[in-house]
């Protein structure tokens, strides 16, 4: 049987043990009881099953069950545990799927083929999950409604003022380039943060520069393994030039390489090899910036900068848990983000004075209210912005300050304020994709969808694979008008990349309320509470900052009809 035979066998149903299981259905049989599971972790099941007794690498699974996209680390965890609760397997004492440590998964269990009809999809466990609502919930829910509605009320004429957005930078004749994620040289793995951390690092010097585009992390990242050659990666990302390197750290010694290449010719245009004590890493760092520059017909200096580089510390000890940090801000789960936290505040411990450390730890902080991750919101965005302000005042060049600073006034319904504190962010870092879609988000929010449109396509100019959230707000964009077909086809793809995502499958779940698919919505209800089972209502007062009263009463009634705890 070839690789395609066992593909279309594993479509059929199948038996783990005593444990049905139904493909076509989604669904997992045993004893008496049915769970369903989503189309994604079905398929890291079958792919799983295709080889029992198999060790597959996770590289393997995320490359059979997301081929061609960038996914979270978190993706391929959340199935995995998802599979677990369905089969009712210990991790400790794994019946069916066993985890081996730093290589993969294997299924322990081969499948025995059965023969049987298909089962239904959705609806049984929709069904299940909506008739478990009960009067007092609905009077509950409907007077929390009530007061969310008259808080979000003083928000939305607060002033008749409206945001205001400005030419942006980085026409048409502006020079596109990527960054790839360097390689680390040796045989050290654990060093792929700091390797990345450079990247990054490269990434937003070079986009502070006038006359580049350059392609933002999200994208350029999801190319980390490919086996695409440059031309290639060139021509999917629209770029003219590519930077490649590679980062070794031993003890307190730096070695980095560099190469500016030409694809479409095939050139090396400029390559440099710089090593010395780590201290010197952030010299370095300005010396290859200023390399680059020099080869391409690009100003290096702009009005109002200095040489000193935006937010830095002369701490490689901070520096390295800051790139820690960031490292797993960027992951979006709330034990992730407490994570991320912990390396901040170290690293402000060892550097006090370090503006992009306190920046990185408000934005910790309005992903707690933003994302429903805590009790109490408020005092959130009120830390959030204490150590945006701290990050300013240390150094106002840090874009992702005023990012924050436009986060916490677009929560607080304040959306003149936010659009100029975002427009600030884009001034200093012209190719800052992640500010363009919250500048989309805001205008959505401020009752100005047609112009959100254009913003969202900035930063996916930018940014052209994009990560969950710009499928999210493009989702919200499109529930604002009504346009609930396309909405739920965003919220879904936001969900292909990061099934952890709350927002995005709150809003499905109301938008297949608004399409008349009640036992479907309350199915993403349930596996909302699944993943995120602390989650209710009351722990989003300052979510949906909407300033149109049609477009808040939408929501608010497709919300009604979920039965959310409250």
């Amino acid at each position: 049987m070839d690789e395609d035979d066992r593909r279309a066998a594993s479509r059929d149903a199948f038996l783990l043990g005593d444990i049905r299981i139904d493909p076509p259905g989604l669904e997992i049989r045993r004893s008496g009881s049915t769970q369903r599971v989503e189309a994604k972790v079905m398929e890291v099941l079958l792919a799983l099953a295709r080889q029992p007794g198999v060790v597959l690498r996770r590289e393997e699974l995320e490359q059979q069950v997301w081929p061609g996209r960038f996914v979270t680390d978190d993706a391929l965890t959340n199935a995995i545990g998802k599979l677990r609760r369905a089969l009712d397997d210990n991790p400790r004492q794994p019946r069916f799927i066993e985890t081996i440590s730093k290589r993969g998964y294997r299924l322990k269990v081969s499948p025995t083929p059965v023969a049987g009809d298909v089962v239904a999809g959705r609806a049984t466990a929709g069904k299940a999950v909506a008739q478990q609502l009960s009067g007092r919930s609905w009077l509950l829910i409907g007077l929390l409604l009530i007061v969310l509605t008259g808080l979000l009320a003083v928000w939305f004429w607060e002033t008749p003022e409206e945001p205001t957005t400005r030419p942006r930078p980085g026409g048409e004749g502006a020079i596109p380039l990527a960054v790839m994620p360097f390689d680390v040289l040796g045989e050290d793995p654990s060093q792929t943060y700091f390797a990345e951390g450079i990247s990054l690092d490269l990434i937003t010097e070079l986009s502070r520069i006038p006359g580049l585009l350059v392609i933002a992390p999200g994208t350029v990242f999801s190319y980390r393994d490919t086996v695409a050659d440059d031309r290639r990666i060139a021509a999917e990302l629209g770029v003219r030039y590519l930077i490649r390197g590679g980062v070794q750290r031993i003890g307190e010694r730096i070695r980095i390489n560099v190469r500016l290449l030409a694809p479409d010719s095939g050139q090396t245009l400029w390559a440099e090899r710089f090593a010395g004590e780590a201290e010197r890493l952030f010299r370095i760092q300005d010396e290859v910036v200023q390399g680059i520059a020099r080869v391409l017909p690009v100003q290096l200096e702009r009005p109002g900068r200095t040489g000193v580089r935006s937010g830095a510390t002369d701490s490689i000890a901070a520096y390295d848990e800051f790139l820690r940090g960031r490292e797993r801000y960027g992951r979006l789960t709330p034990e992730d983000n407490r994570t991320a936290r912990d390396h901040f505040e170290r690293a402000l411990a060892m550097d006090p004075g370090f503006a992009r450390a306190y920046a990185g730890l408000a934005l910790t902080w309005t992903r707690l209210a933003i994302d429903g991750w805590t009790d109490d919101a408020q005092s959130a965005l009120e830390k959030a912005l204490g150590y945006a302000e701290r990050a300013a005042s240390i150094d106002p060049s840090v874009p992702q300050s005023h990012f924050v600073r436009a986060q916490v006034a677009l929560f607080r319904g304040q959306h003149v304020a936010a659009a100029a504190a975002i427009n600030k962010a884009i001034e200093l870092d012209p190719n800052y994709a992640d500010a363009y879609a919250l500048l989309a988000w805001i205008l959505h929010y401020a009752g100005r969808p047609d112009q959100a449109d254009p913003m969202l396509a900035e930063a996916l100019r930018r940014n052209p694979r994009s990560s969950a959230s710009y499928r999210e707000i493009a989702g919200e964009i499109a529930f604002a008008t009504r346009r609930y077909q396309h909405a739920a086809q965003q919220f879904e793809a936001a969900l292909d990349r990061n099934p952890a995502h709350t927002r995005a499958r709150l809003w499905l779940a109301a938008t297949l309320v608004k399409l008349g698919h009640q036992e479907d919505a309350a199915w993403e209800v349930h596996e909302l509470l699944t993943l995120n089972p602390e989650f209710s209502l009351s722990r989003l007062p300052l979510a949906f900052p909407l300033k149109d009263p049609q477009q808040h009463e939408a929501l608010m009634d497709a919300l009604a009809h979920l039965g959310l705890p409250e």
